[in-house]
């Protein structure tokens, strides 16, 4: 079990959307895999089974959604709209990271690199 679940997708997707189940169970552990990892590499130890935050939560969700949404495109999801003049940036993903917290020096370090300091401050007395 991860942070967010297909339901959380599809409650985002909105009630308008068809829904491809199929794509949507790969999207979904996606998603919440490269969250989890994201948020590692930032330095933040979460409990994998429970989004530490509704924040957090949410990001999951819009990057779960910005994946469904992209299926069979080269560089964003897909438009229909006749005067498009190429890609259009959409920015979802700065929001995306701020939710997340990530992209950005964690507030903490992890454990490991403070006893590591400590270690070495208690040598040099």
């Amino acid at each position: 079990m991860g942070w967010i679940t297909a339901a959380d997708v599809t409650v985002a997707l909105g009630a308008t959307t068809v829904i491809d189940v199929a794509w949507l169970d790969q999207v979904v552990p996606a998603a919440d895999a490269w969250a989890q990892r994201k948020r590692s590499e930032a330095g933040y130890t979460d409990d994998p089974a429970i989004a530490p935050s509704s924040d957090v939560k949410l990001g999951t969700v819009l990057y779960a959604v910005a994946l469904y949404r992209e299926r069979a495109s080269a560089d964003s999801f897909a438009s229909f709209d006749e005067l498009a003049a190429g890609p259009v940036v959409v920015g979802a993903m700065g929001q995306i990271k701020r939710l997340l917290g990530i992209g950005r020096a964690a507030v903490d370090a992890p454990v490991s690199l403070t006893a590591a300091r400590l270690r070495r401050m208690s040598y040099g007395r």
